[in-house]
């Protein structure tokens, strides 16, 4: 780059510029191009002699004289000659210190978001002298890219190209959560607001789910009682029932997303709560605080209780969730399994029908309250084929006590359900207190059998179509993969964090990643053509693990003479395709720190254009 001078309005104007050359008609052909504006000569000259002159040489060398070009111009190489040897094959052959440059993408979304200005604020209110933002950044980033510790992940901040945290003192990294977990709400909520104007989101659906996170301790913390002997805090890592099946304390997350995907809030909770306790308090505060006027609340079976969804109708909103259909009334499972009313597919793979019913439920204070919903029986062939193969040991046992009945006194304790038991005498056959015969309970086996492959739902939508219905429901399995990709690719578990601050900004650090890589996916399909409807739709774009390793695999190292070598940013690559949905070309070829520099300021403009 260099300052060109030309006639704007037949007066002297100055401008960055940078040549460049193309190929025209096979002939290579030199054109230049204007990097950035810098105004009227006459506003900048300092009278002395040969201005245009000095203010080229100093911007030449690194130290422009006049402000605003310092970014590009710092660092500006001395040309030299030089010959590099590396096997193309190898990433890592011509490497001595590669540093970290995919962290970019998340930088440019982390301001774009709104979070630093959150942080700033709170800052500039508080006396806090420490790097705020930067601290919070490399938690955030290095979540994303190379989860670890958080004093591991202080320890890492090294790695980056351009330092992301000026702080120099570990037990900053941690205020910083203090910080964060004050701040937590609010943080959500600029979040919610700048994607829904720079993204966009429906605020007509939500998807909720629950799970649960282990710790890496086998001691639960203890609640916080008054004299009087009334909990006034309750201890957040508890023992519950655990996915993982496991006995070390767990805490429970709520989470909501929209329907592409894309995290909307979430909130902790005390490990022993059940899943159905969390939808109502998570509501209240979260989705309630974020301006939605009705949102239909999908969620399955284990949220499914009279009391949520008697708050769900009482507060304006609907739903839509799932109910067992052996779990269902002896009068659900009649209707169910009688075929008046089933419309089938041609096919004949698919069935589905549907009624209205008003029944009672009781609310969270105990009143009786009617609601009036749609139930909607459906059946597939697919799960049907699934449910026999995993039924087989139950079928295969069935057969044999059909045709051997002494083998019912095994009584395998899950066929227990499917036995009567009587007390008779042996001799006599009269019914007495003395030996247990047992039989099948063929009615039960025959209705159980029956509803192989059958699915309920529950709606408050009373004119949505049945199958539109089905489609909303089963998108539910994308919060079911952002769970995954929590535990898994940000390693969310366990947690090694114990107080309930500290926990709190854990998952909140772990909810601003998977908000961001969530977004880069949704980018990507948008750029691709691809819709973002399906069931399994972040199969069609780019896998969160994937994104993980381009992005922490973008490195830039220094060669000699003031240049770098870049990595995995050849076309075609999962960073060419990340880098094409945000709008930018990442394969710089030996780039200087002032192009990598550009790039950053590239991906800042781009990313939510």
């Amino acid at each position: 780059m260099y300052i060109d001078q030309v006639k704007n309005s037949g007066k002297p104007y100055l401008r960055v510029a940078e040549s460049y050359s193309v190929k025209v008609d096979g002939v290579r052909k030199n054109r230049k191009r204007t990097v950035r504006n810098i105004g009227p000569l006459a506003r900048f000259d300092d009278g002395k002699p040969d201005f245009l002159e000095r203010l080229r040489q100093s911007f030449k060398d690194g130290t422009p004289i006049i402000d605003g070009l310092d970014d590009l111009a710092a660092h500006t190489p001395e040309p030299c000659k030089m010959r590099i040897e590396f096997d193309p094959e190898d990433d890592g052959a011509a490497f001595s210190d590669p540093k970290i440059i995919g962290h970019f993408f998340f930088d440019a979304m982390y301001d774009a978001l709104g979070i630093c200005d959150v942080l700033n604020k709170y800052k500039s209110g508080s006396r806090i002298e420490y790097d705020l933002n930067g601290l919070a950044k490399l938690l955030v980033f290095g979540r994303a890219l190379d989860p670890d510790s958080k004093y591991a992940t202080w320890e890492a901040r090294e790695d980056y190209l351009f330092g992301v945290t000026s702080s120099g003192n570990v037990i900053e990294a941690y205020r910083t959560l203090d910080v964060l977990d004050e701040l937590s709400e609010k943080i959500q909520m600029r979040m919610n607001t700048k994607i829904e104007k720079h993204v966009g989101r429906s605020k007509d659906i939500c998807f909720y789910d629950v799970t649960n996170y282990w710790f890496a301790t086998d001691d639960p913390d203890e609640d916080i009682v008054s004299e009087s002997g009334n909990v006034t805090e309750e201890g957040m890592r508890k023992r519950g029932p655990s996915k993982k099946k496991t006995r070390e304390p767990i805490v429970q997350m709520g989470l909501f997303i929209d329907d592409n995907g894309i995290p909307v809030s979430y909130k902790v909770f005390p490990g022993n709560h059940t899943d159905q306790t969390t939808l109502r308090p998570a509501m209240k505060e979260t989705i309630n605080k974020l301006g939605y006027e009705r949102v239909i609340i999908i969620a399955d079976g284990g949220l499914n209780s009279g009391k949520n969804l008697a708050y769900l109708l009482g507060c304006g909103n609907g739903y839509i969730v799932s109910k067992s259909a052996k779990g269902s009334t002896k009068e659900v499972k009649k209707w169910i399994l009688d075929e008046e009313g089933y419309v089938w597919n041609e096919k004949r793979t698919f069935k589905l029908k549907h009624k209205i019913r008003t029944r009672t439920v009781k609310d969270e204070d105990g009143r009786n309250v009617e609601i009036k919903e749609k139930i909607i029986a459906y059946w597939s062939k697919k799960q049907y084929d699934y449910a026999l193969h995993e039924n087989k040991k139950f079928i295969d046992y069935l057969n044999d006590v059909t045709e051997f009945p002494d083998k019912l006194k095994d009584k395998q304790p899950k066929y227990k359900r499917y036995l009567v038991e009587t007390k008779a005498d042996k001799k006599t056959g009269e019914v007495v207190d003395t030996v247990s015969i047992y039989s099948l309970d063929k009615e039960k086996i025959e209705t159980d059998l029956g509803l192989m492959g059958c699915y309920t739902l529950l709606t408050s939508e009373l004119d949505m179509d049945g199958h539109e219905v089905i489609d909303k429901y089963h998108g539910l399995s994308r919060i079911e993969d952002s769970f995954k990709v929590i535990k898994s690719d940000l390693e969310g578990r366990p947690v090694y964090v114990r107080r309930k601050e500290h926990i709190n900004a854990h998952f909140l650090i772990c909810f601003i990643a998977l908000t961001m890589i969530r977004i880069l996916q949704y980018k990507i399909l948008k750029k691709e053509g691809k819709t973002s409807s399906g069931t399994r739709d972040w199969e069609m774009g780019i896998p969160a693990d994937r994104i993980k390793e381009a992005l922490a695999e973008f490195k830039a190292d220094a060669i000699p003479c003031g240049y770098y070598r870049l990595t995995k940013s050849e076309k075609g690559s999962d960073l060419a395709r990340i880098a094409a949905a945000v709008g930018v070309d990442v394969a710089l070829r030996i780039p200087t720190e002032r192009d990598i520099r550009k790039l950053k300021y590239e991906i800042d403009k781009a990313i939510f254009m």
